[in-house]
């Protein structure tokens, strides 16, 4: 008698676990290709040519339209046509390789490759957040960053500096406004030999899918150096080599002007005008760690043995997950091939610098 008992057990388990079975394929979408595979799961969608289709065994896979010959929704679905005509129906099945459609009055076979939109009936139209991305990405927004550099060393040698640094950027996807200030003060033994005030602007517009135009401006102010302002005002194109996830890489060339005045009366005003050549990198590697860098040459016109080079190369690490704190450590210096007054021809300093991000 219990054998009995356990034998009606098992076979009570074995229907419940069929029917269960039976039960999820009848609530599933089903979608067929043309090699004969046919899955069960969650339809999510078609946009751009493709079926987007979730399985419980697999993460989403993307089906081109044209390998489709059969789909099955267990849920009223919406449909744009070729033609921009939208039903909202329900899914029959069908022999035909076409997506039989029927709504209250009728019946009509749509071929696959003609759809250019399907989404669940209760979701929202991909038209509509697609319109709604275009929107967000034509909205100016504001980001800015805080920098704070310290450095020091004791023993034969006792030095202290400390450098402030704020960057913002008003932009979209086509328009950028970048704005920059910094300051940079350092003592070697109680005597002051920098004291630098550094100061920009660059305005961006991408008038083509990879090439913009631009102008800018920048200023330095050292004492120290005997430099009491160098500024540098250029305007041109900027084209945009590689824009990946990971990868982006820019190079800039126009025109610009010069300018130079000396806090020696011994050195006279000098306006001169150059070439702007610009390179511009951003290397994403190892999940976390990227590598930015921003190099500028500006060759005079009359003379392209007499330049003057800036460049910043950093490495930068989150700190936080939010990606708001970051560190940034770094190479930052001006190179000038003829220099006034014997001064050193390359100013290069290495830079450790905390950074907080905010909108």
């Amino acid at each position: 008698m219990a054998s009995r008992l356990n034998f009606m057990h098992s076979i009570l388990l074995v229907l419940t676990a069929l029917f269960c079975t039976l039960c999820s394929y009848l609530n599933a979408d089903r979608v067929e290709s043309k090699d004969g595979s046919v899955l069960y799961g969650k339809i999510l969608g078609i946009s751009d040519g493709n079926l987007s289709f979730e399985t419980s065994y697999s993460s989403t896979v993307n089906i081109p339209l044209e390998e489709l010959v059969g789909l099955f929704s267990s849920n009223p679905i919406s449909i744009r046509d070729e033609n921009n005509n939208t039903l909202e129906i329900k899914s029959v099945p069908s022999s035909t390789k076409l997506l039989d459609v029927k709504d209250f009055i009728k019946t009509k076979d749509l071929n696959f490759q003609n759809i250019q939109h399907l989404w669940i009936a209760e979701s929202t139209d991909p038209f509509f957040i697609r319109e709604e991305q275009e929107r967000l990405a034509l909205q100016m927004r504001w980001k800015s960053m805080i920098g704070l550099d310290l450095t020091g060393s004791s023993g034969n040698t006792d030095s202290f500096g400390v450098g402030l640094r704020l960057d913002s950027s008003y932009s979209n996807q086509i328009r950028e406004l970048d704005l920059f200030l910094s300051y940079n003060t350092h003592k070697t033994n109680g005597i002051r030999d920098t004291d630098e005030v550094k100061g920009g602007a660059e305005y961006d517009f991408l008038f083509l899918e990879r090439l913009a135009w631009y102008l800018r401006t920048d200023f330095e102010h050292d004492p120290i150096e005997n430099l009491d302002l160098r500024s540098t005002g250029a305007s041109g194109l900027k084209y945009d080599w590689i824009q990946e996830i990971n990868l982006q890489v820019s190079s800039r060339i126009g025109t610009a002007i010069r300018y130079e005045n000396s806090n020696l009366p011994s050195i006279a005003d000098a306006t001169d005008p150059a070439f702007d050549l610009g390179l511009e990198y951003q290397y994403a590697f190892l999940n976390r760690l990227s590598l930015e860098g921003d190099i500028t040459i500006l060759p005079k016109m009359e003379n392209l043995s007499d330049f003057l080079m800036n460049h910043d190369t950093a490495v930068i690490f989150p700190l936080s997950t939010e990606k708001e704190w970051y560190l940034r450590s770094g190479l930052i210096g001006t190179y000038d091939s003829i220099p006034e007054n014997d001064s050193q021809k390359l100013d290069i300093k290495y830079y450790l610098r905390l950074t907080y991000e905010f909108d």
